[in-house]
């Protein structure tokens, strides 16, 4: 939380302090990043979470940048391979090509950016980054991620670019469309560098974990979140580092890493460009004033000896993660 802070704008910093300690979702277990069992809380149904005042621009584009993983109990929890006496870690390599995002997009006047995080050191709960990206009210959402396939060799089959996004058809549909409407701009703007494109990967919850809405939640975190946020967000993966071609090619030099940090870039403004921003956050903001609203007047009521109905409370999982 210290390093989200200290990305933005003293004026920013209680706002986003507010907002991340407000959240309704619970902790996290750190140890079950991205790569790790089902991150589906293990609940029956989960509420939609609050979202803070944020901060507003009127014109620019907001993208919210997150570089997987980070160390966790002084461990890099993300994967990493040994290749010719070299070891090369995911939470490093994201970061670079984070960092790389960020500064060609800075690089138009139109696009305000921020990262989840400023350092490979650390890592942010799931829950947190995408508090942090609804809080700016961001128009795009993208956790930056490397892939691994089992094991510790080296692996054939296993290679390319992917994403985890939001399946359609359920709760926020329009938005699912829009976040992986987003996701394929990016994965094609990847594959012009020459690596594979895998696709979307769309996953289910295995633990039964449903949205405000009863219907199926998504598995992996950072789609999941982003529905309930309202924001358009999902995973990018950047190829196998257990796979030779993908990892010589395009994730061993910091040359690579600026390749694939500027493709994401083309890819977000290719996107924003064409689908402009979001109205989604606003409006799950909108919701949840108003929820808030008739729950103080059912209070208020009650005070005035007016029965009313109590406001619905749902029990949430001890870990969501």
């Amino acid at each position: 939380m210290t390093h989200l802070k200290n990305l933005l704008p003293a004026a920013a910093k209680t706002l986003l302090l507010a907002v991340l300690i407000s959240t309704t979702s619970s902790s996290v277990t750190w140890a079950e990043e991205e790569t790790g069992p089902a991150f589906a809380p293990p609940v029956t149904k989960i509420t939609a979470p609050e979202i803070g005042p944020g901060m507003r621009n009127n014109s620019n584009f907001v993208v919210v940048l997150d570089p997987g993983h980070g160390k966790t109990g002084g461990h890099y929890s993300g994967c990493h391979f040994e290749y010719n006496g070299i070891t090369y870690y995911e939470d490093e390599i994201t970061m670079k090509i984070a960092s790389y995002t960020k500064q060609y997009l800075e690089q138009n006047s139109n696009y305000t950016v921020y990262l989840t995080k400023d350092s490979a050191e650390t890592t942010v709960p799931l829950d947190q980054r995408a508090a942090f990206a609804a809080s700016v009210h961001a128009d795009l959402f993208v956790s930056q991620h490397v892939d691994s396939a089992l094991g510790n060799g080296t692996v054939k089959n296993a290679y390319g670019v992917s994403s985890m996004a939001p399946r359609t058809g359920r709760y926020n549909n329009e938005l699912a469309v829009q976040s992986q409407d987003a996701a394929n701009t990016i994965l094609k703007q990847l594959t012009t560098l020459g690596l594979h494109n895998r696709g979307l990967i769309l996953r289910d919850s295995e633990n039964g974990t449903l949205f405000p809405d009863g219907s199926q939640a998504d598995y992996y975190a950072i789609p999941r979140y982003s529905q309930m946020y309202g924001i358009r967000g999902f995973i990018i993966e950047h190829g196998f580092l257990n796979h030779t071609s993908d990892l010589t090619l395009f994730l061993s030099t910091e040359v690579q890493y600026k390749a694939l940090g500027e493709a994401d870039a083309r890819g977000i403004m290719e996107y924003l460009q064409k689908a402009g921003k979001s109205t989604f956050a606003q409006t799950a903001q909108a919701a949840q004033a108003s929820q808030t609203g008739q729950a103080s007047e059912n209070t208020n009521n009650q005070n005035a000896g007016t029965v009313a109905p109590p406001p619905v409370s749902e029990s949430k999982g001890p870990g969501v993660s």
